[in-house]
């Protein structure tokens, strides 16, 4: 007896021709939930006047000056590493070795700055920068090469990329430092290697890397939206059997693609060691590496809408760690303010997913569903 199939009660649809009317609609609705569900929290936690807790967590970044650039700096690392993914993630290469591709391009500028600062800034300064440059694109040339060639996994084989960066590191800082406790501020006597600074006050490293992200962004996009290559790297991601039918080199973009991503990271690295820290250790790059994947992701892979997301997450963190130390409440340690972060960030995402998609409900019908032969006995009747 062949049965009419029932259709699930839940679909999930694409959601097209939102109007931006209703995509702000969508978004303010779901960050407004997640701030009566974050201001529940810490009225039941705290005990206390939840309200005061928003302003520690606007403070956190905009408290003072040093705080402003200390969040200008994290924006500017997290931004510069979510344009990085871009290309690998529109072509649905599933790029999780961000924080090793990072690490190389800082151990390699480390390297250089140690054994070769006996020549001019000048030149010491450029093969730096393009020492960071190779560090990370080998490292993102090898899973690339490895996925065009063998079919691997690209995310166990970047994130193994990873693991095999941070013991590199390791070494390395290990030799270097000696007996010490750490490496320390490499050539902190004369500063070979650092990037210039401009100004005397407090920011003044920042302004160079805000430059070189900011054209960053806009030559990502033009990259992605303009030429050739990026219309190679976006019809791939749609589908590697129509890339194939119109004469794309698959092969060779993946591979290309890679190296781009990784070089990107290793400029990241760059600014880690040369720019900011003038230091190395495994934990150079934070957890970034990862934290990057969902700017790039909630920005829909644009690097301008990107920038948005980053200053976002930025600013909840800081604002996060600035509410746990000033002791609000004891009860609202680390893990509570963690928490917050972590609705307001699920509220944008699933605002994403609702501007993007629709649940179809399918209520079943008062009337009873025929089969197949009792329709067809009705007909010989």
């Amino acid at each position: 007896m062949n049965k009419i199939k029932k259709e699930p009660f839940i679909r999930i649809t694409k959601n097209n021709n939102v109007s931006l009317n209703k995509r702000i609609l969508i978004r303010v609705i779901a960050i407004g939930i997640a701030l009566i569900i974050s201001t529940i929290f810490i009225v039941v936690v705290s005990g206390k006047n939840p309200f005061p807790a928003f302003g520690y967590l606007f403070s956190g970044s905009f408290g003072n000056t040093n705080k402003f650039f200390g969040f200008l700096k994290e924006v500017i690392l997290l931004l510069g590493i979510s344009i990085a993914l871009v290309p690998a993630y529109k072509m649905k290469f599933w790029n999780v070795g961000a924080q090793g591709q990072i690490l190389m391009g800082a151990l390699m500028s480390a390297i250089v700055m140690i054994y070769c600062s006996s020549l001019p800034n000048w030149l010491l300064l450029i093969m730096i920068f393009l020492a960071s440059l190779v560090g990370g694109a080998l490292w993102g040339f090898l899973p690339g090469f490895f996925k065009a060639k063998f079919h691997t996994n690209e995310t166990l084989f970047t994130l193994m990329m990873n693991y095999i960066a941070i013991q590199l590191v390791s070494f390395a800082t290990e030799n270097w430092r000696g007996p010490k406790a750490s490496i320390g501020i490499i050539n902190v006597v004369n500063g070979e290697g650092w990037l210039p600074t401009i100004g005397s006050s407090i920011g003044k490293d920042i302004f160079i890397p805000l430059l070189v992200i900011g054209l960053l962004v806009v030559v990502m996009y033009f990259y992605m939206k303009k030429t050739k290559q990026g219309y190679e790297i976006t019809v791939i991601g749609e589908s590697r059997n129509t890339a194939k039918y119109v004469g794309i080199k698959y092969k060779w973009v993946i591979v290309r693609t890679l190296i781009i991503s990784g070089a990107l990271c290793g400029l990241i690295g760059f600014f880690y060691v040369a720019g900011f820290d003038h230091t190395i250790s495994a934990a150079t790059s934070g957890s970034y590496g990862f934290t990057a994947i969902i700017v790039a992701w909630l920005g829909n892979f644009n690097p301008i809408l990107m920038i948005v997301y980053a200053i976002l997450i930025v600013f909840l963190n800081k604002g996060a760690i600035n509410l746990k130390n000033v002791a609000y409440s004891p009860n609202l340690n680390e893990y509570s303010c963690e928490f917050i972060v972590l609705v307001i960030i699920i509220a944008i995402m699933l605002s994403k997913f609702f501007i993007e998609y629709r649940l179809v409900f399918n209520f079943p019908k008062k009337h009873k569903l025929k089969t197949d032969e009792e329709i067809t006995s009705k007909e010989v009747k």
